[in-house]
C-alpha cells in the first residue's frame, strides 16, 4: 500500500511544531515587553511624585510604591516565564505523541504508543525509537528535551523547589544554563532570555528531528519500490 507523507502530514510535521515555537517566542517577547511598559510608566509616576514633596518624605513615598515595582519587576514576569515553561512542555509533549501516531500510521501497525512502558516524552522517544526506528543518537539536542522534562516534572510536582543533592543532574543543568537561577533545595527561577533560548534549542531539536523522519519516509518509500508493482505504487 502507497504511503502519502502529505496527506497524512509527516513530511511537513517537524516544519509546522518550529513555527508554533516561534509563536511562543513572540507571545514571550510581547508579554516582556508589557511588564518593561509598566515598569517605566509607574517609575514616571514616582519620579512625578518624588518632585513634589521635600526629600524627608522620599522614603516613605518610595516604600508606599515598593509593593508595585516589585510585581512589575519580578512577581508578574516570575508567574509568566514559569507557566511559559510549563505551557512549551504541553506543547512539545503533545507534538511528539502526535509524530508517534502519524509514523504508527505510516507503519500500518496496531502497536500503540499506549502499549509501550513510562509516559510522556520519554515513552513517546521510546517509541520513536524502538518502533519507527528513528536514530535519536545523532540528534545533539535530545538532552535539552530531557532536562526540560527534568524541570517540567519539579514545577508540577515539586512547586519548582530543585532537588537536594548538588550534584543531581537537574541542579547542574540549573548551574550551567544561561538564564537559570536556583540553588539545591531552593525554587528555579526563569529570566527572560532562558525562554528564548529554550524556544530556540527546542526549534533546533525539531529540526534535527526532522532529518530522522525524512530518513523514515525514505526508507518506507524503498521497501514500497522493493515490493513491486504489487504494493499498489511508490510513496509521494
Amino acid at each position: 500500500m502507497a504511503i502519502d507523507f502529505f496527506e497524512n502530514g509527516l513530511c511537513f510535521y517537524c516544519h509546522l511544531a518550529k513555527n508554533e515555537l516561534q509563536t511562543y517566542s513572540e507571545f514571550h517577547t510581547e508579554t516582556e515587553a508589557s511588564w518593561k511598559t509598566k515598569d517605566d510608566l509607574l517609575q514616571k509616576e514616582l519620579d512625578s511624585i518624588l518632585k513634589k514633596y521635600p526629600e524627608a518624605n522620599h522614603d516613605e513615598i518610595i516604600e508606599s510604591h515598593g509593593w508595585d515595582l516589585h510585581l512589575n519587576q519580578f512577581k508578574y514576569p516570575d508567574i509568566h516565564r514559569t507557566a511559559l515553561v510549563v505551557a512549551i512542555y504541553v506543547f512539545l509533549e503533545d507534538q511528539l505523541n502526535g509524530l508517534c501516531e502519524t509514523h504508527r500510521e505510516s507503519l500500518d501497525t496496531k502497536l500503540r504508543l499506549s502499549d509501550l512502558s513510562g509516559k510522556g516524552i520519554e515513552r513517546a522517544l521510546l517509541f520513536m525509537s524502538k518502533v519507527a526506528l528513528l536514530d535519536l543518537g545523532d540528534i545533539s539536542s535530545l538532552a535539552l528535551v530531557k532536562n526540560v522534562n527534568k524541570l517540567r516534572n519539579r514545577l508540577v510536582h515539586a512547586g519548582g523547589i530543585l532537588p537536594d543533592a548538588v550534584d543531581d543532574r537537574l541542579n547542574i543543568f540549573v548551574k550551567q544554563t544561561l538564564g537559570l537561577r536556583g540553588e539545591p533545595g531552593g525554587r528555579v527561577h526563569f529570566e527572560a532570555n532562558f525562554i528564548h533560548n529554550l524556544i530556540e534549542g527546542l526549534i533546533g531539536f525539531f529540526d534535527e528531528l526532522d532529518g530522522q523522519v525524512r530518513l523514515f519516509m525514505s526508507r518506507a518509500q524503498q521497501s514500497l519500490q522493493a515490493d513491486g508493482p504489487a504494493s499498489g505504487g511508490s510513496a509521494t
